[in-house]
């Protein structure tokens, strides 16, 4: 069976999803050579540290300066500069020290940016129209900052991009123009953009002009009637039914400030960021690569290194909020992940969309086909429907081990994962209830199914 199994390149595996000198590693070996008996060896560490941060030239910092200052419409695009926890805050002093400038996500794989900064335009996967309206875009870490057949810049618009990997090596087709690139440590940019900006007389004294307090409160009311729009799309009343709009929203009030999202919503992300409004480094955590079914594991993973830096920081635990959609959810044999949370006691809490079935594909479909014969079609013709569903919230009590029968109630405390199912809004608040007693409190699993309109 090991011969019949042996991969000609395992490293492969990892190495095509690792774009900077910083990433895992896989070891490979024969069991024979596993098994040799050695001499003890140890490694001084000292003299195996990752490789440093990567800096901008000098010209480069003062062009990128120049041409964010000088801009009317300057707009940076990021999407996981987020990763280093540091980022964010240099961002934000960034957006501070130029008036008007406007911050736009289109990975959504971390929180690169504070969404209730007035800066902010918040998280869209490379669709939205601000690219059209800017005369210089400054890309920092971002793989795909619009599509070019749909919203592409101005073609006088000014391009500068910074990232760990400018030319998207990893990507076969990758054509997106920039008048500079530069390779290096978007941390290590931001900070010497901050530093230069706030230093060069020049540039100060440009930013003296009141067009850029205009700017500013301008701003200011652009984002308010934007969260004020936000905040009026979720319907709440107790038997309303359930949607990314209200799910996101109650998500927010219910839990706590500190709780972590690990997010794999694919087609009801943007809602849900727009509802959660993440505002926290390291709060928002999401899969900048394709492919579903990554989150049931990471979820887990995320909550163990969790509980070791509080652990060793001395803090309290923090609730790990894993929201899947149901077609990512059954890509990630669910049943094993929840059997191992059970097993090495792993408290998280599990929201699983249920909106029926795949709706990614036929989103994508009807992108390029959008006269075609699937705008018409049903989910079962085009074969994107899970109906009759499974029940996700009994199969979280079986996978625990639990020998009592599902009854959808927060009774049967002794199985250490509850499932519960959630129709209306009524009921998610009640099992939100429940979830912050159990998952916070007790420190056991829990999964609630939310029963969404297809």
């Amino acid at each position: 069976m090991h011969w019949l199994q042996e991969a000609p390149d395992q490293k492969a595996i990892v190495r095509q999803y690792c774009s900077t000198p910083k990433g895992p590693v896989y070891v490979a070996g024969a069991r024979e050579v596993l098994a040799e008996e050695i001499q003890p060896y140890s490694l001084e560490q000292e003299q195996w540290v990752p490789i440093g941060p990567s800096a901008l030239p000098d010209d480069a910092v003062r062009d990128i300066s120049t041409a964010l200052v000088r801009a009317e419409r300057p707009l940076i695009i990021t999407g996981y500069s987020g990763r280093d926890h540091r980022t964010p805050e240099l961002l934000i002093a960034l957006a501070d020290l130029i008036p008007g400038i406007r911050v736009h996500d289109t990975g959504g794989s971390d929180m690169c940016f504070p969404f209730s900064h007035i800066a902010s335009e918040g998280f869209r996967l490379s669709f939205d129209e601000c690219t059209r309206d800017t005369d210089m875009i400054f890309l920092l870490d971002c793989d795909v900052p619009w599509i070019p057949s749909r919203n592409p810049p101005p073609k006088n618009a000014k391009i500068y991009h910074v990232d760990c990997d400018p030319l998207n090596q990893q990507i076969p087709v990758s054509f997106f123009p920039a008048h500079g690139r530069w390779k290096a440590d978007s941390f290590t940019a931001l900070r010497q953009l901050v530093n230069y900006i706030g230093d060069d007389a020049s540039l100060k004294e440009i930013l003296r002009d009141p067009k850029y307090a205009a700017r500013r409160n301008a701003r200011h009311e652009v984002h308010k009637a934007r969260l004020a729009n936000i905040a009026s799309q979720p319907r709440l009343g107790d038997q309303e039914a359930l949607d990314a709009h209200n799910v996101g929203s109650l998500l927010k009030t219910s839990l706590p400030d500190s709780t972590t999202f690990v997010v794999e919503a694919v087609t009801a992300a943007q809602i849900l960021s727009d509802q959660l409004q993440p505002s926290r480094p390291g709060s928002w955590i999401n899969c900048g690569g394709t492919g579903i079914g990554w989150s049931n594991g990471a979820a887990l993973g995320v909550k163990m290194a969790q509980a070791d830096l509080e652990k060793g920081e001395r803090r309290q635990q923090s609730l790990v909020c894993h929201i899947v959609g149901d077609g990512s959810f059954m890509c990630a044999a669910p049943s094993s992940a929840l059997w191992v949370a059970s097993k090495y006691r792993i408290p998280i809490l599990t929201i699983v969309l249920n909106n029926g079935g795949w709706k990614a594909p036929r989103n994508s479909t009807e992108l390029v086909y959008p006269t075609g014969l699937s705008t018409s079609a049903s989910d079962d013709e085009i074969n994107v429907s899970f109906r009759p569903t499974p029940n996700y919230a009994a199969l979280a009590e079986a996978a625990a081990g639990s020998e009592v029968g599902w009854g959808n109630t927060s009774a049967n405390t002794e199985v250490w994962i509850k499932g519960m199912r959630a129709r209306t809004v009524g009921d998610l608040k009640a099992a939100l209830q429940h979830a912050n007693s159990r998952v916070v409190k007790e420190k056991k699993g829990m999964l609630i199914e939310v029963l969404m309109e297809a």
